[in-house]
């Protein structure tokens, strides 16, 4: 009867520091999880930079389109390419560029009236 008390505590060990061996698997398999989780927090915060980044030269490159109007439609390809322009929406800009040297309005080069228009005021997306 000592014998089996012996190998029951014997395999209860044996349990025992499988259970363990497992337990410190599970926790180094989390702590890699956790770091991996810290890796792409940095990697979104450093993503969100520089589409914050990306947004502010595509807002200069709006200005300097409106404030070079000769230029605008040489600049709209580089612009619909940085806002993602469909070919509907790209077509529309053409469109309204055309009607706007057809019939001239005040732009802030030429406004003598101070009202602040632009060509960019003229363009419709809706």
């Amino acid at each position: 009867m000592a014998s089996h008390n012996y190998f029951a505590l014997e395999e209860y060990f044996l349990n025992l520091q499988l259970l363990a061996r497992q337990q410190a698997q599970r926790e180094e398999e989390l702590a890699q999880s956790q770091r991996h989780i810290l890796a792409l927090q940095e990697e979104i915060e450093e993503l969100e930079r520089e589409n914050r980044l990306h947004s502010q030269q595509v807002v200069k490159v709006i200005i300097i389109i409106d404030y070079r109007q000769s230029e605008v439609e040489a600049l709209l390809p580089v612009v619909a390419m940085l806002l993602q322009f469909s070919p509907e929406e790209v077509q529309k800009c053409q469109q309204a560029y055309r009607a706007s040297q057809d019939s001239p309005s005040p732009t802030p080069a030429n406004d003598a009236s101070g009202s602040g228009l632009s060509l960019l005021s003229r363009f419709s997306f809706s």
